[in-house]
């Protein structure tokens, strides 16, 4: 949804709109304004942009009413990126968004400008619906309401509209079933597709829940998907009779077709090349080393390898252990980047030949070649480049253990 990245300047202004929201509910005993007749209730989707924080798309709600020169947009996906401690809360998954309010024709031109497609999909909805969603988002655009603990896929800017509606009309809505079952890891690599040093982090960093089938209901956190069910989607009313819920769908800024597809770059350096290119030079160090006649040990190679390997995983342990997020445990790369190697790369600088180091490094390969052979089994996804990074490590293990074995034998 909106990794919606505000300055100062932008949150100024929102917090105006706040203020204003507050005293026009406070003014009106919380009966808010009464809409007329011909008001509209909308579902606004911007599609993707290429910009790392709206790769997700967005989803918004509309109140137009002109009898009461009212076009206001609400939005759940505000952030305010510059807060001192912005990105220890976010690795712990307790990044705070608001529901912000803004003039609708600003909001569109801001769309307009980053070249990404709004369509609006004006709701089906009695004056009475219509107003009771109204009220309710006057009130929660309260300064003690605003605020909640956004969750990516479970509470963001496109569930928290769909809750809304569904909660506040007369009957319940029905979902045709016309998302096929996935999961959660393929809707995300779906929308980083041009980006896979993104796919990278996001398979290093969520772990084998990412990969648990999810029906159509879990589906509508993406923003585009909410849009294709509420396109189909009915209200049994009352009396038992059907409607629709989208009266009308209006496009009102075109995607632009350059920034919507996936365009295939000339040259794309990514991970796996990387990590190729790592374990090929690794290798090549390592024979160099093995056939020289010094027999001189690199233990700088293994320092270096052991304490990358093993920083990373302390973040992967602090994610799984501490973090609020969701799908970060269990992670079982954590098998082959193991905070422990953090441990044995201080040791390495004391002490590189000691029996300590010894025995993990033969206990270690012996796990990362199960690994390796098991590759498959994981109910984990492992992103093509963790492959070459572990067969990295396996080597360095067992040209160790070999190592070691031969100077013992001598």
């Amino acid at each position: 949804m909106k990794n919606f990245y505000m300055n100062r300047k932008l949150i100024q202004i929102l917090n105006s709109g706040y203020l204003f929201l507050s005293l026009f509910a406070a003014n009106l005993n919380a009966n808010a304004m009464q809409l007329s007749d011909s008001a509209q209730l909308s579902l606004l989707t911007c599609s993707p942009s290429d910009m790392v924080y709206a790769l997700y798309g967005h989803t918004a709600l509309r109140i137009k009413d002109e009898i009461n020169q009212i076009d206001i947009i609400f939005n759940y996906g505000i952030f305010d990126f510059s807060e001192s401690d912005f990105i220890y809360r976010f690795a712990k998954g307790e990044t705070d968004y608001n529901l912000g309010c803004q003039n609708f024709s600003s909001f569109l031109y801001e769309y307009a400008q980053r070249k990404s497609g709004v369509t609006e999909q004006i709701l089906n909805l009695t004056v009475e619906e219509k107003q009771r969603i109204f009220d309710a988002l006057i009130i929660n655009a309260k300064p003690e309401n605003r605020t909640y603990r956004y969750s990516f896929f479970d509470d963001n800017c496109s569930t928290r509209p769909r809750i809304l509606i569904e909660k506040n009309i007369s009957g319940t809505v029905e979902y045709p079933e016309i998302l096929k079952p996935t999961t959660f890891r393929a809707i995300v690599h779906h929308c980083n597709r041009n980006h896979s040093w993104l796919i990278f982090g996001i398979d290093l960093a969520l772990g084998a829940p990412l990969n648990d089938s999810i029906n159509q209901d879990k589906q509508m956190f993406l923003p585009e998907n909410l849009m294709k069910v509420f396109s189909s989607a009915k209200i049994k009313q009352i009396d038992g009779t059907y409607k629709n819920l989208v009266s009308k769908t209006l496009e009102l800024v075109p995607p632009d077709i350059e920034n919507s597809e996936t365009t295939k770059k000339i040259f794309d350096f990514t991970p796996l090349m990387a990590a190729r290119i790592f374990l090929v030079l690794v290798l090549i160090i390592s024979v160099f080393e093995f056939k020289s006649k010094s027999k001189k040990y690199f233990y700088g190679l293994d320092f270096c390898i052991f304490l990358l390997y093993g920083l990373t995983g302390c973040v992967l342990a602090f994610l799984s252990f501490f973090s609020e997020h969701p799908a970060v445990f269990p992670n079982y790369s954590m098998i082959w980047a193991n905070p422990l190697h953090t441990v044995v790369a201080v040791i390495l600088l004391f002490k590189p030949q000691g029996k300590t180091v010894a025995g993990y490094m033969k206990i270690y390969s012996i796990i990362l070649t199960l690994l390796i052979i098991s590759w498959t089994v994981f109910s984990q996804y492992f992103n093509p480049a963790f492959l070459p990074l572990a067969l990295t490590l396996c080597l360095r293990t067992l040209f160790y253990t070999l190592r070691n074995r031969i100077l013992i034998n001598r």
